[in-house]
């Protein structure tokens, strides 16, 4: 039961990976998005190699009070990150044969960037980020 986390960018995209239990997430990649074809192929054959089950997309909104569900408001339609985001899920869904769900991604670069440095860790920190917002969703599965 892996689950694959995204940490969606224009130019950078971090991918994580959980346990198969589905307990703990891991960092994985940092993905180039060179391209819709590109990106879509390479997910799709993680999916294939790994045995993913779930894909979990962090979006920049915020969870509805007690709710398992994203909440998008018109403001947030208005936001061209949010835009782009969701129109990689929907590519993407046409792209796999796996659930893909949406999960609230607010502050986790920021985390992820405290992290790395806490940790001396050099490069990007999309992978981290990915961490992070997969852990989030599982958390809530617990």
């Amino acid at each position: 039961m892996a689950m694959l986390g995204i940490d969606y960018g224009a130019k950078k995209i971090g991918l994580a990976k959980s346990d198969d239990a589905g307990i703990m997430a891991m960092p994985l990649e940092v993905l180039r998005n060179t391209g819709e074809a590109a990106v879509q192929q390479h997910i799709k054959q993680l999916c294939d190699e790994q045995g993913i089950t779930t894909i979990v997309v962090g979006v920049p909104v915020s969870l509805s009070s007690g709710s398992s569900t994203i909440n998008i408001r018109d403001v947030d339609l208005q936001n061209k990150q949010m835009q782009e985001v969701l129109a990689f899920i929907e590519q993407l869904k046409t792209a796999v044969a796996v659930p893909v769900v949406m999960e609230d991604e607010r502050l986790s670069t920021q985390m992820a960037n405290r992290l790395r440095r806490d940790s001396d860790r050099k490069g990007s920190d999309d992978d981290v980020a990915a961490m992070l917002i997969l852990q989030n969703y599982l958390d809530k599965l617990q």
